[in-house]
């Protein structure tokens, strides 16, 4: 039940990014922070995760739904921070 909710709740965060950038202020440093928020709540994901999937012997394979969401918002974090990086010293 937990990694269903855990599910619901990053589909809204990514459902409210993507409309909060498309129709309410689209200004890049608002949707940064909101995305920065995001992945900080995605990594406490991964935390309970950890302990919840692989740590325990019963294993329950629904728990790679939040898993993959939190790796993908984590990523287009720091691919985005790497765009910033080159872009910078370019």
């Amino acid at each position: 039940m937990i990694p269903i909710i855990i599910t619901i709740i990053q589909l809204v965060s990514w459902g409210f990014l993507y409309y909060t950038h498309k129709y309410k202020s689209g200004q890049f440093p608002a949707d940064f922070i909101m995305l920065n928020l995001l992945a900080l709540y995605n990594i406490g994901v991964l935390v309970a995760a950890y302990f919840s999937y692989f740590k325990v012997e019963n294993k329950q394979s629904i728990w790679l739904i939040p898993v993959c969401l939190s790796v993908i918002t984590i990523l287009t974090l720091l691919i985005s921070y790497l765009i910033m990086f080159l872009d910078k010293y370019k």
